[in-house]
């Protein structure tokens, strides 16, 4: 699951220099995040809907989304067997897919990175992530979960729900 989630990290940078990159964003798109109770709306963000690009028997969903200076990065990633990706609810519970959350905080001085992991002591982390609408430009919908957890530094972070309605780069 580590591997893995340094493969999305790497991700993250290059879709997050993307994202800086554009000064000219459209303000139309956004990831709103409900994070330790307080909503957050950002407009740097971007969707992508296609076959893996490691491997072509798989199908990857993907929203990713930072802050204003880019210090903060939120991803979600759904990824299914086979070519096709429909609409409806994917639970991170749920073995026949993969789903996962992270939000990088902090990238460019302390980088915090927090992911759908159980902390000890705690009720198991879970998302359900409902993809609403699925067109060739735009990819919308929304998440509910409990948290994500920091393994390294042993710390959560409540990010409770969002919605999404985001540009599609693919």
């Amino acid at each position: 699951m580590k591997i893995l989630s340094l493969k999305l990290i790497l991700c993250l940078f290059v879709v997050t220099g993307i994202l800086s990159c554009s000064k000219n964003h459209d303000s139309k798109y956004y990831v709103k995040l409900k994070i330790n109770g307080t909503w957050v709306t950002w407009e740097k963000a971007i969707g992508e809907l296609g076959p893996d690009l490691a491997n072509a028997a798989k199908t990857d969903f993907g929203v990713t989304a930072n802050n204003d200076n880019s210090s903060d990065i939120f991803d979600l990633s759904v990824q299914v067997d086979g070519p096709n990706f429909n609409t409806g609810i994917y639970d991170s519970d749920n073995s026949n897919y993969l789903t996962l959350i992270s939000y990088s905080k902090d990238v460019t001085s302390t980088f915090e990175d927090y992911e759908i992991e159980s902390k000890s002591g705690q009720p198991d982390a879970r998302y359900l992530v409902n993809v609403t609408s699925i067109t060739p430009t735009e990819l919308t919908g929304t998440f509910t979960g409990n948290y994500l957890y920091d393994y390294f530094d042993d710390k959560t972070l409540n990010v409770t729900e969002g919605e999404f309605f985001v540009r599609r780069a693919r």
